[in-house]
């Protein structure tokens, strides 16, 4: 069965209601302060993505039975799903973080593909700016990761 902008955005959806799971299980293996507050601030971001993508879907800004290809589709539905990944209660707080940084470089890639096979300016940007939260959210989460593992400052 063809594939359809309906399709991407549910699958987008679910795919950013597992990321703020993650994010919110991932709050509960702390007890730091800052790092429970960067898994609830990048929790909220990515329930504001569901509901930017809610928002489009509802509106009906666009036709949702425009065709799109079954490969961006299998991308969206595992954005934010790394390879083997185990469940978050067997990571340590810092498997967790590299993990998270995996599943937000992956999900901007992805947002960045459909940003690129859109034919409408919209999607293009809207997809645009989803691709740059999930790159900002890596790269905050790095930043901790290197303060929590004693890296900043460090060359790699």
């Amino acid at each position: 069965m063809a594939k359809t902008l309906n399709d991407l955005l549910d699958a987008a959806i679910r795919d950013e209601i597992a990321a703020q799971k993650f994010y919110l299980a991932a709050l509960e293996k702390t007890n730091n302060p800052r790092l429970k507050e960067l898994f609830k601030s990048v929790a909220k971001e990515e329930k504001g993505h569901e509901r930017i993508l809610k928002g489009v879907k509802e509106m009906g800004i666009y036709d949702g039975t425009l065709p799109v290809d079954e490969e961006s589709v299998r991308k969206i539905e595992n954005a934010h799903v790394i390879p083997d990944e185990e469940p978050i209660e067997e990571m340590s707080i810092e498997r967790a973080m590299e993990v998270a940084m995996k599943k937000e470089n992956k999900a901007s890639q992805v947002y960045g593909h459909m940003e690129q096979t859109s034919t409408r300016d919209e999607l293009k940007k809207l997809f645009s700016s989803l691709s740059s939260d999930e790159r900002r959210h890596a790269k905050t989460i790095d930043e901790h990761y290197r303060i929590l593992t004693g890296q900043m400052g460090r060359e790699d």
